[in-house]
């Protein structure tokens, strides 16, 4: 059988180009969409972002892990201390971190500027990769630094007892010692009358709350508080420089103070936790002053010509800014009084604020011997008080409490003062006055001493007080305290007339 009959045989395609028949003609042309392109482009880019964002994460598995006997895992979430040098590779990390141990881990910060730290930091943070046996740590939180100084030669432990100043918290009154980072870390920012510590060892969080002693106001009356609580506290516990911690009766809270000047609370929390606290911060109270910084304060206690050579009667006390403490004592040729801001946390103890020599001199013809204060006091005079007026606001002011037993309230928040020891008679006859107060604008307060707007002086007055002027007022307290304010800026004069003394 003849399968082939009837069979039209395929024509065969002509050699020239641009031949087609019809079957050519009727298919279309195969080529690639837009849509098609573009969901190309973006599952391209979509792939790319997701080897990008995990690129440490896969250079983790990639890499070898970390040793057992380190004790780090990858993601794990711990806190550390050491020296912090801006050494990295720009790439993997930015800074490096030495331990006490000497042990180099790599610092980075997606969120941090760790630029803006240097020497003994401590920080939070998390693991996450280890790049050619150094461990590459992502920075959370930097908890505090001290300013410290990594030595060759020297372990970290030698260097941070030297260099490490510690942190002073002058608002709360409450010396954060070099060693205290060792045990914790500072959680925040001091605001809101709240410390937060975090126990390193126990994870423990602890709160203290602390306030300025304020007599016109019974929360914040330290004395009246103590008074109320410690005869029926549950528990007095004795801790460093002879501060002492009351429990409370059947609540989970601690009182103490530092004299009148602070008060704190420390509220549910573990007895132990509170007590080893308690013993790691310092108040600078008087016995602390005494053991560790009167000496170092002495010494700033100078004017270029004449210096302190010893203290024979000091003081604590407070002004705006925080404690400060009132010295006094002989220089070569006189006596002289000197006041300092205390900071435990700078060499010197703190910063001076004032200091007034009193250098006697001796009369030619009658070989007496007085006393002429330096400075010297302006003369007394009338003074223009249709100037415009500093303002004033007697339903704002401010009170200082003297433990002589006064008070003086000022007309005005907005200001800054000082109390000072003084020997003065602003070239009245009969007056000696012995304690002086500066006042001035709380812009100005660096300028306080040096140029005050108006000066207080509580003062024995012999005799009737006669041609004063109109710049200098003359009041007496309830108790007979006697008291003489100079105005030393006319704009001050309404002020003056409107400060009280109880």
């Amino acid at each position: 059988m003849n399968f082939k009959k009837n069979v039209v045989p395929a024509p065969k395609k002509p050699s020239f180009t641009g031949y087609t028949n019809d079957y050519m003609v009727q298919q279309p042309k195969k080529s690639i969409s837009l849509l098609t392109l573009f969901v190309v482009i973006i599952c391209t880019f979509f792939v790319a972002f997701l080897l990008f964002k995990n690129f440490d994460r896969m250079t983790n598995r990639l890499s070898s892990s970390i040793e057992a006997d380190t004790g780090f895992q990858i993601g794990q979430s711990v806190s550390l201390s050491g020296i912090l040098q801006a050494n990295g590779d720009l790439i993997s990390y930015t800074h490096t971190l030495t331990l006490s141990d000497t042990t180099v881990i790599g610092l980075k910060s997606r969120t941090l500027d760790l630029s803006i730290y240097t020497g003994q930091i401590n920080i939070q943070w998390t693991i996450e990769k280890e790049l050619n046996t150094l461990y590459i740590l992502e920075v959370n939180i930097v908890s505090w630094t001290l300013a410290s100084t990594w030595v060759s030669g020297n372990t970290w432990t030698e260097a941070l007892l030297w260099s490490g100043s510690g942190i002073y918290i002058a608002q709360a009154g409450i010396y954060l010692p070099a060693e205290f980072g060792t045990k914790y870390i500072v959680l925040n920012q001091w605001e809101n009358g709240v410390l937060k510590v975090k126990n390193i060892v126990t994870d423990q969080v602890i709160s203290i709350s602390y306030f300025a002693c304020k007599k016109s106001d019974p929360n914040k009356n330290c004395s009246q508080l103590l008074q109320n609580i410690w005869p029926s506290a549950e528990k007095t516990v004795s801790t460093s420089y002879a501060n002492k911690l009351y429990k409370l009766e059947w609540v989970t809270s601690w009182f103490f103070t530092n004299g009148d000047f602070y008060g704190y609370f420390i509220n549910d929390i573990p007895e132990q936790e509170v007590i080893d606290v308690a013993n790691a911060f310092v108040l600078p109270n008087e016995t602390y002053v005494n053991d560790n910084l009167l000496s170092k304060i002495q010494t700033l206690c100078t004017d270029g010509n004449t210096s302190l050579l010893q203290v024979t009667t000091h003081a604590l006390g407070m002004d705006l800014n925080g404690l400060i403490i009132n010295l006094q004592g002989p220089t070569a040729d006189g006596t002289a009084t000197c006041k300092v801001f205390i900071d435990p946390s700078q060499a010197a103890g703190g910063t001076k604020l004032s200091y007034i020599s009193n250098t006697p001199t001796v009369s030619g013809e009658t070989g007496t011997i007085t006393t002429s204060p330096t400075p010297t006091t302006p003369s007394t005079s009338n003074i223009d008080t249709s100037v415009k007026q500093f303002p004033i606001n007697l339903e704002k002011t401010m009170t200082f409490t003297s433990n002589r037993g006064y008070s003086v309230i000022f007309p005005s928040m907005n200001i800054a003062y000082e109390s000072l020891s003084a020997d003065e008679d602003l070239g009245l006859p009969g007056v000696r006055c012995s304690t002086q107060m500066n006042v001035t604008k709380f812009s100005d307060k660096a300028t306080l001493s040096d140029d005050p707007k108006v000066r207080i002086f509580s003062c024995t007055i012999k005799g009737t007080l006669s041609d004063i002027w109109n710049s200098i007022l003359s009041k007496t307290s309830a108790n007979g305290i006697q008291f003489l304010i100079q105005i030393l800026d006319p704009s001050w004069a309404e002020f003056a007339a409107n400060i009280q003394i109880n």
